[in-house]
Parts: structure tokens; C-alpha cells; sequence
């Protein structure tokens, strides 16, 4: 089997290693709110979020968790080609709310067939022990990891794009998942006003220091419908970041970033129609090759770096 000839510790060869097929991502919408939708901290949301809570590739129309995976699987499978599947609960906050609900689903994704792993996105905040006890319980029978929407470590930042908890709360929601030997993926943002260089290699800094399974890196890419496209607009902000600076600044990171650390986005995933700015940002396979080209052509690799 051919792998990606990346310089960096790319998911999709990370799984061809220990499955020895293509593992997809089945993006599934569990019918979650947040506590940052529901009134419980704000009716707002995180200011960049669209009103699909990063949930634009599920399809919640399609029923409930099962025909849900039978839906994607159409979708997103190749004829002939050797495969399995990871259930990927993506929107919202998929341990917000009622936990019986969530082990019904939860359960139901793993137990379909060809589905060897289970992806759960949500916040540090929401992690009581009864949640705790029940991704304890999965991780010991499937393929598990849990994505935390970490954004930034700056707190003028956290505040900006009302979160809804400070970074010290973020940092507890970690290491209670690390007690459990579970892996975390941290999803940081680039490109958010006021933040520099030093804002992102931090953020990698706090990364190797917490023993974070994988991350996820993406530009800041302003969609119709938010907050975010109004307070610049209001304000008269100009989006500058290039897609030549993003990826440089994309390279610094990586070479900063511990070696083991896996690699799960180095874009954003947005819907194109969606995005009002900028407009580089729909073109997905040219972010990523610029991103490569940098990284051959200067031989850097991830971590070359890090110490």
C-alpha cells in the first residue's frame, strides 16, 4: 500500500498503518445543543459559529444514527476500494445534555458494521464524571478520541470569540481525559485579531506539553450568517491574512510541534457557498500543497524544532 509522502504525521497514513485500508470520517450529527446556545452561559454561540455548530457535512436529515452512517457511507466510499470507518459525532457538543442519550448513540455507530472507531467533538467544560465514566468505558472496546475545541491559550482571544471559559478550565478538561488514557484532539484556529506569531507557537507549546494525541489546525474563515462577519463588517476590518502567510505560519508550527503528535487538519473544512472571506480558504487542495511544497522544498519536517 502506497502512503502519503507528507513531512509531517498525517492522519490518513497513520491509519493506513494500524488498518491497513482507507479509514473515512463519517461526520454525524447526534442532535446536541451547547451550553453557549442554550442560555446556560450564552444564547450567542462561539462568535465564528454557524448556526449548523461546524456541522455543515452532517446530515441530520437523513434519520437517526444508523441511516445516518448508511447515508455517509454512500457518500463519501469508493467502488473497489478497501475500507473501514470512524463515527464522528462533529457538531455541537456531543457531551452536553442527557448521558443515557449519548450511550444509545454512541453505542449504536460502534456497533455498525465496518466502523472501528469513534470521534466525539465537544468542550472541556463539559466533562462530568458520568461522561467521563462512559468514554472511559468505549475507549476500552473501540478506537476512541475526543476533540477539544481549544481555539487559542491567548485569554483576550478566549474572551473575544465568547467561548464561554477561561484557559485554566480547558487545561482541567484535558487532564481529566489524559487520566484515562484517552486521546484528545485539540483544534486551534488561526488568524484571529490581535494574534500574532507568538499566539501560535504558544498554542503548539502548550500542545506538546500536555500529551495531546492529535491536533487540528485551520484558518479563521468568516461565514454569512455569523457574529463574526458582523462585528468585522461593524468594525470595518479587513481580512490580510494571505494564503501564503497562513501556510508559512502553518510550517512554523509544525516544525515547532512535538514528532508523535498526529496530524488530523491543516485547513478549513468550511462549506464554499458559506464563506464570505477569504476567498483562498474554499480552495482546500491548494492550502494544503502550498503548505507541502514549503515543508520539501526547505526539507523541514514536524518537530525539527522542538526540544
Amino acid at each position: 500500500m502506497e502512503l502519503n509522502k507528507k513531512r509531517y504525521r498525517d492522519l490518513d497514513t497513520y491509519y493506513k498503518i494500524i488498518y491497513n485500508k482507507k479509514i473515512i470520517k463519517l461526520p454525524l450529527d447526534g442532535g446536541f445543543t451547547c451550553p453557549n446556545r442554550d442560555g446556560s452561559l450564552s444564547f450567542k454561540g462561539c462568535i465564528y459559529c454557524s448556526d449548523d455548530g461546524a456541522g455543515e457535512w452532517t446530515y441530520n436529515s437523513a434519520g437517526d444514527i444508523k441511516n445516518q452512517i448508511a447515508f455517509q457511507k454512500k457518500k463519501l466510499s469508493k467502488p473497489g476500494r478497501e475500507e473501514a470507518y470512524i463515527a464522528y459525532f462533529q457538531n455541537f457538543t456531543n457531551t452536553y445534555g442527557n448521558v443515557e442519550k449519548m450511550r444509545q448513540m454512541f453505542f449504536a455507530a460502534i456497533n455498525e458494521p465496518d466502523i472501528v472507531g469513534l470521534s466525539i467533538a465537544t468542550r472541556a467544560d463539559c466533562l462530568p464524571n458520568e461522561v467521563l465514566n462512559l468514554l472511559d468505558e468505549l475507549n476500552q472496546i473501540t478506537d476512541l478520541t475526543v476533540e477539544l475545541g481549544m481555539q487559542s491559550v491567548n485569554e483576550k482571544t478566549l474572551e473575544f470569540i465568547n467561548r464561554g471559559y477561561d484557559h485554566k478550565t480547558f487545561d482541567k478538561g484535558v487532564q481529566k481525559l489524559n487520566k484515562f488514557g484517552i486521546k484528545t484532539i485539540a483544534h486551534i484556529i488561526v488568524g484571529f485579531p490581535d494574534e500574532n506569531e507568538d499566539d501560535y507557537i504558544n498554542n503548539i507549546l502548550y500542545i506538546n506539553e500536555r500529551n495531546f494525541w492529535g491536533i487540528k489546525i485551520h484558518n479563521l474563515y468568516i461565514e454569512n450568517n455569523t457574529y463574526l462577519k458582523y462585528y468585522y463588517e461593524k468594525n470595518n476590518i479587513k481580512y490580510t491574512m494571505s494564503k501564503d502567510d497562513y501556510a508559512h505560519i502553518v510550517v512554523k508550527m509544525l516544525r515547532n510541534l512535538k514528532p508523535d503528535i498526529v496530524i488530523n487538519r491543516l485547513t478549513g473544512d468550511g462549506i464554499n457557498d458559506n464563506i464570505a472571506y477569504p476567498g483562498w480558504s474554499k480552495n482546500k487542495a491548494a492550502v494544503l500543497s502550498t503548505i507541502d511544497k514549503i515543508m520539501k522544498n526547505n526539507i523541514y519536517r514536524q518537530g525539527d524544532l522542538f526540544s
